[in-house]
């Protein structure tokens, strides 16, 4: 068995088929770690990534950058670097920039989502 190093500027960005304004490079993904995913989003200006749940992972992110109004459950919160949720199967949960720079997060899945 041996580890494996990815280096994420040079994996492919696509926006996300569901979300608005929403980008993704997928840095981790089953295919090299079974038991999570991880994925570096970009949320532009304006863009929301809508209430959803997941029924089967746990999702947890992470702000590096920017700020954002994030839903989860019943609460709206401001999410400024460094703030992490952690929504679990059926909780719904999302994020809205509201601000007119970009959010930089990392979003990582158990198990993985793709």
């Amino acid at each position: 068995m041996r580890g494996i190093t990815v280096k994420t500027p040079e994996q492919p960005e696509y926006q996300h088929p569901k979300h608005s304004r929403y980008y993704l490079r997928d840095v981790v993904t089953a295919a090299t770690n079974a038991a999570m995913s991880m994925h570096l989003g970009r949320l532009e200006p304006g863009g929301e990534i809508f209430v959803h749940t997941h029924e089967a992972q746990s999702e947890t992110f992470y702000i590096l950058s920017g700020e954002a109004v994030c839903t989860m459950g019943e609460e709206k919160l401001a999410y400024t670097p460094g703030s992490c949720g952690a929504a679990p199967p059926g909780v719904p949960h999302g994020l809205k920039n509201e601000s007119s720079a970009p959010v930089t997060l990392l979003a990582l899945f158990t198990p993985p989502l793709k």
